[in-house]
């Protein structure tokens, strides 16, 4: 039987991408990594990393493993939950994978509902965007790009939300402040704040924003997160873009306009471990986090849940 230590710490070099940065995170020095791995070469008979340049890279066998070391380390971690709720006296647990919108706005009144109709059940809340490798939840709360192909890895049900629209906000001192609705292009000029950092859906859908509307913001400011970038519009310092779920709560300073030309929109859905999904709670939540999306601030009509939830 493979070694789950040194299987986590092979895990661990695959998604930091060096020795150095995997014994960082797992409070080990290099040397221990590195004996470890080679251990787990020799039980496993593959050769599971390789030289690059001065480090070394994951082979076409170590990234597989790794690939699969994340879903037995995810099994085991729900193991061990299960053996801390039974001893505690809770019937089971369900983790909720969530981005910060929904985390703020959807999630405290879900929770408070399955508190009380689940009293027993012992409920965990992760933050998952951007998509932490090691963490598999029942049920993950994520948000793809309009358009895109609907997918789900194997073992996971998608079920669709919402469609959540972006919308530009602005000081409402601003000479657009006013206007029913606003074409991108026509922000062109203006300092743009931009809050998503990497390649993750909603930086993508700003950019496809530029792109459509044929611009190419000169003044860009990085933010953190949407309560920065709206603390900064506030200020006077530039406009954004973001999901209306993001901008539900606004200051008096502040406007929300709707963007056409291009419209753009994401996707809210829920991604749920097959192996949970006939659990009442799990049917439960996802009625509970549908009605959010319906009724609340993306609120466009999410048609027939996306996905067999009770075969």
């Amino acid at each position: 039987m493979v070694d789950l230590h040194r299987l986590r710490i092979l895990c661990s070099v695959v998604a930091a991408g060096s020795l150095r940065a995997a014994a960082d995170a797992l409070q080990l020095t290099p040397s221990a990594v590195s004996q470890h791995l080679t251990a787990l070469q020799r039980e496993t008979g593959l050769t599971l990393l390789e030289k690059a340049g001065r480090g070394v890279a994951p082979t076409e066998h170590g990234r597989r493993l790794a690939e699969r070391g994340e879903e037995a380390l995810a099994s085991m971690a729900r193991v061990d939950r299960l053996v801390r709720d039974l001893r505690v006296g809770h019937s089971g647990s369900l983790s909720i994978g969530t981005f910060a919108s929904a985390s703020q706005h959807w999630l405290p009144t879900v929770v408070a509902t399955l508190q009380r109709e689940f009293p027993a059940t012992n409920l965990i809340i992760e933050l998952t965007d951007p998509p932490v490798a090691r963490v598999r939840p029942d049920i993950d709360i994520r948000t793809e790009r309009q358009n895109a192909p609907p997918y789900a890895p194997p073992g996971i049900t998608r079920v669709q939300l919402a469609r959540d629209p972006f919308v530009v906000i602005l000081p409402r001192d601003h000479p657009r402040a006013a206007q029913a609705q606003i074409a991108a292009a026509d922000l062109g000029d203006d300092p743009w704040l931009h809050e998503y950092v990497g390649d993750g859906e909603a930086a993508r859908i700003v950019e496809d924003i530029w792109r459509a509307a044929g611009i190419a913001p000169g003044t860009i400011i990085q933010s953190a997160d949407h309560h920065g970038t709206i603390a900064f519009v506030a200020a006077g310092v530039g406009v954004s873009v973001m999901p209306t779920l993001a901008a539900t709560e606004l200051p008096p300073s502040v406007v929300a306009v709707p963007l056409v030309r291009p419209d753009a929109e994401r996707v809210i859905v829920a991604h749920v471990r097959s192996a949970v999904r006939q659990r009442p709670i799990v049917l439960r939540t996802l009625e509970l986090l549908r009605e959010k999306g319906v009724g609340g601030a993306a609120d466009t009509g999410t048609g027939p849940l996306t996905g067999d939830l009770t075969a």
